[in-house]
């Protein structure tokens, strides 16, 4: 992968960006030595365009704005029907975040993001797949604390970063930050606030309350238009349902309850903002996910910290446990160089230290099988509570009636042939 791709001094705002992310524009371009911050944004502008970087993003801590745990699960699945199929089955569990496409073996896989309240409820939806012979293997790690997002280093003083780990000092004592979710803050989320949540989650409309504002007002828009042209061709209690529908769907959006909203948040100390910033065009990158599990906890931690410091490779990197085992493995998401992954497990197998490792590679970005949203909170947060649940029996039934209409199809075809 080439490394002069990029000017030193856009190498220098990617970085600042990536690691201080609260910068403004006019602080930037003086650490940069550009005479406007107007410069900042122009370069900003060019260089996501050409995929260096994703956001800003804001993610909200889970433990405080919830009243109970809810956390995040990685589903890693086998299965030799089509990625269509098994997506729209999974997409019935709406709880879910992305499907992720891994590189293919003897059978199809995927790795798909969920986030949880019942971890128990969850697993009975893939034990029920795989006794009907959807799917042929599944295993789910739960996320019960937050990630941290370390982004490329590309310049180290004057000299360029490796695009590699330092293998041979993985073990090496590193600062490890409190993955742990704050206390809950007592507060409600009302309709505003959730909606805020959501967008932000993703970056939507590069975080600017009025531009989310009026791409939700579109949205809406969009959804009375179908609701309009039925109106007259139902019956008279439909109708009054398409109506009551309408009404919803226009409700006033009101700039200042977004913003209120908005310093509840801040206020708390809820929301992380962060950007995504890619080591090389994020389409040539590759990616993958790698769980390892050593004879200590502080040692499995050391190494996924260490595994992306002082590096021209982005990582994501949080601890689960295995729903299965009960085991906890260090996780790393990592976005770097194409021939990465290839070298990757061969240098690994210095530490005996390491007891396990599975990687799942990723295929190409992007993808046909690729999807991902925001953060599942509408219909599923109950404001007088305080609590986000999400109805599993209900996700159970869709599921289970999903794959025996999709049986008595295959059977009813047959029976023709």
């Amino acid at each position: 992968m080439v490394q002069r791709d990029l000017s030193k001094k856009e190498k220098l705002l990617l970085q600042l960006m990536g690691r201080q992310p609260y910068l403004t524009n006019r602080e930037l371009s003086r650490i940069i030595g550009y005479k406007y911050a107007e410069y900042v944004s122009t370069l900003q502008k060019k260089l996501q365009n050409r995929e260096y970087f994703s956001g800003p993003l804001m993610f909200a801590d889970l433990g405080k704005i919830f009243k109970n745990t809810v956390s995040r699960v990685y589903a890693f699945i086998m299965f030799n029907t089509t990625y269509d199929y098994v997506r729209s089955l999974l997409q019935e569990i709406d709880c879910w975040l992305y499907f992720y496409p891994m590189e293919e073996g003897v059978f199809r896989k995927y790795m798909v993001g969920f986030m949880n309240s019942d971890i128990q409820k969850l697993r009975e939806i893939f034990e029920y797949l795989k006794k009907e012979g959807v799917i042929y293997y599944y295993h789910l790690f739960e996320q019960h604390g937050k990630w941290e997002v370390i982004n490329p280093t590309f310049l180290v003083g004057d000299r360029e970063a490796p695009i590699k780990p330092d293998f041979d000092h993985l073990l090496a004592n590193t600062p490890v930050p409190d993955l742990e979710y704050g206390s809950f803050a007592d507060i409600q989320l009302n309709d505003a606030a959730q909606l805020l949540t959501i967008y932000l989650w993703d970056g939507h409309e590069g975080c600017d309350i009025k531009k989310i504002i009026r791409k939700e007002k579109k949205y809406r828009e969009e959804l009375r238009k179908p609701l309009k042209k039925k109106l007259g061709k139902t019956t008279k209690e439909e109708r009054n349902l398409i109506k009551s529908k309408m009404k919803e769907l226009k409700g006033d959006l009101l700039l200042k309850e977004f913003r209120d909203a908005y310093k509840m948040l801040v206020k708390n100390n809820i929301l992380e903002k962060v950007y995504y910033v890619w080591p090389f065009p994020h389409s040539q990158c590759s990616k993958f996910w790698l769980l390892i599990r050593s004879n200590s906890v502080e040692d499995t931690q050391r190494i996924i910290f260490n595994f992306g410091r002082d590096v021209r490779i982005f990582t994501r990197v949080s601890m689960v446990r295995s729903a299965e085992t009960n085991e906890w493995y260090g996780a790393v998401y990592a976005t770097g160089d194409t021939f990465l992954a290839g070298e990757l497990m061969t240098a690994l197998d210095q530490y005996p230290e390491i007891e396990e490792r599975k990687l799942f590679p990723a295929r190409s970005y992007p993808s046909s099988q690729w999807q991902a949203r925001s953060i599942p909170i509408e219909g599923y947060y109950n404001q007088e509570t305080q609590i986000l649940d999400y109805p599993y029996n209900l996700f159970y039934e869709r599921v289970k009636q999903k794959v025996e209409e999709d049986f008595d199809q295959r059977r009813e075809a047959r029976a023709f042939v």
